[in-house]
């Protein structure tokens, strides 16, 4: 069984009751004829129709229909539920759904609705166009994210602490996280890409793989 599809399942099993229910939503919607299989001919409507346009097609669809049947089966749907609430990317260079080690521009990064992924086929080989050459692995970025919360958090104590001292009135973690969150998103990023990028310049340099 492919990953993303024992992850999918290992969530629904899991879940509250309130989860599965929106789970079982998202199959009707899905399923016109309400015969509890999704046919291609109901699955590409619905994706077209919601915006999933790079996934609105037969190999996606095929990719889906782990049980080779030709029809989505309930759990099969609910990989897809997974895949669309988790937010998984698709590869900006081949399309392909991204499971594992990715690589994202670091200048896209913080764009929510532009931010550039590729996979490592594509990465490797520079099959995409794009205007940036900045990319780090999606592992590298997420412990990075780590040390610069961390930071975060510990930046939001010295300022309670500093209005503490200076006796002002009514300044708890609510008055401190609204005047940090008056900078911009962009400094908590560059924190993330300050960090990794001495070890990012030795991966590029060595020579041992």
């Amino acid at each position: 069984m492919d990953e993303l599809h024992k992850i999918a399942r290992a969530y629904y099993t899991t879940a509250n009751e309130e989860s599965k229910s929106q789970g079982r939503r998202f199959f009707n919607s899905i399923d016109h004829d309400r015969n509890r299989r999704i046919t291609i001919q109901e699955y590409l409507p619905y994706m077209k129709r919601n915006g999933h346009t790079k996934m609105a097609n037969r190999p996606f669809f095929e990719y889906l229909n782990e049980s080779r049947t030709g029809e989505l089966e309930f759990m099969e749907v609910m990989t897809l539920f997974y895949i669309i609430k988790s937010g998984r990317k698709l590869c900006d260079g081949c399309d392909g759904l991204l499971k594992g080690t990715f690589f994202s521009c670091t200048d896209c990064f913080d764009l929510d609705d532009e931010s550039f992924n590729l996979c490592s086929e594509c990465f490797t080989e520079s099959s995409y166009v794009h205007p940036h050459k900045h990319f780090l692995d999606n592992y590298v970025i997420l412990e990075n994210m780590k040390v610069a919360l961390a930071e975060r958090e510990q930046e939001i104590r010295k300022m309670e602490a500093a209005m503490a001292n200076h006796g002002v009135q009514n300044a708890g973690a609510s008055d401190a996280i609204v005047l940090y969150n008056q900078r911009s998103r962009s400094s908590v990023f560059a924190t993330v890409f300050q960090a990794v990028a001495t070890a990012a310049t030795a991966f590029s340099a060595c020579t041992i793989m």
